[in-house]
């Protein structure tokens, strides 16, 4: 299967992805969820069952003629929100597509969350914990990478995790100690890459950066600087590269042409937008 994509303008306008209503989400986003545990996701069953019937979707057109699907759902109830993205990837055949699921929570406090929680959740008890000083409840979820886990469809219909063969390790953790200083404004090791999502509804692509703060940054002649648009010797960026799905899993790739990271997003998010500063190009973007 081919997973190019045609060439895109170097430079083009903001683009609003055109979300479309689900009621209830298609049937495999179903098997997924209602077959995940909530110690695997930190999402509670009821809470899963409630996202189902407010999905909202994407579809983006591949190169083979099929198309991938981006999912965001969420469920609201008292003092709870939950909220969660599901990008799917295909592959060779169909057993191979994976779906990468982001799950994200705002509760305000453990008491909050009792409701929601039934005896099919099965959580530990130290599944959720109020955390006084950010006045919000924290809750545990299974390991992930770069924020995601990914699962596979078994023949069963029983989802599969395969997030440690379809994702690499975070690059942070090979870094020389004095490049992980200063990211954060906080001037402490990072706990991890930042991810740039803003082209993922477009191509099955994600870039890994590191942000710092005052007073730390790369030289303007590191390898891993992205200048975007920076005056001065130092930039405070540091490009970490690009995760690429190759129909089977992610590949960590320094450099891609820019069919791959199409200018078509604001600039929201950096390096999301001065990747296609016309004054200063993204060394990072090639040519075909």
């Amino acid at each position: 299967m081919s997973f190019t994509f045609a060439a895109l303008p170097a430079i083009a306008v903001a683009q609003t992805e055109d979300w479309a209503p689900l009621d209830p989400a298609p049937a495999e986003i179903e098997r997924l969820l209602l077959g995940l545990s909530t110690a695997d996701t930190g999402l509670p069953l009821a809470a899963r069952q409630g996202m189902l019937q407010r999905a909202e979707r994407v579809e983006i057109p591949r190169a083979d003629g099929g198309v991938d699907q981006y999912f965001r759902l969420r469920h609201e109830a008292d003092g709870v929100y939950f909220g969660a993205t599901i990008r799917s990837l295909a592959g060779a055949k169909p057993a191979d597509t994976v779906y990468l699921l982001q799950a994200d929570h705002q509760v305000d406090r453990c008491a909050a969350l009792q409701p929601l929680l039934a005896r099919a959740d099965r959580v530990p008890g130290n599944f959720c914990r109020d955390d006084a000083d950010a006045g919000t409840a924290i809750l545990k979820s299974g390991p992930q990478r770069f924020g995601y886990t990914a699962w596979r469809l078994a023949r069963s219909g029983k989802p599969r995790n395969v997030t440690r063969s379809v994702l690499p390790e975070d690059p942070v953790a090979r870094l020389p100690v004095a490049e992980r200083e200063g990211v954060h404004d906080h001037g402490q090791v990072a706990s991890g890459a930042w991810v740039d999502r803003s082209r993922f509804a477009e191509v099955p692509v994600l870039r890994l950066y590191l942000e710092y703060g005052d007073g730390h940054g790369l030289p303007r002649s590191h390898p891993r600087a992205f200048p975007g648009g920076y005056a001065g010797e130092q930039v405070h960026t540091a490009h970490l590269g690009f995760l690429v799905w190759n129909g089977q899993r992610f590949d960590l790739r320094q450099t891609i042409p820019r069919a791959l990271w199409p200018c078509t997003h604001d600039a929201a998010f950096s390096p999301s937008g001065q990747s296609c500063r016309p004054d200063s190009p993204d060394p990072f973007i090639v040519p075909h």
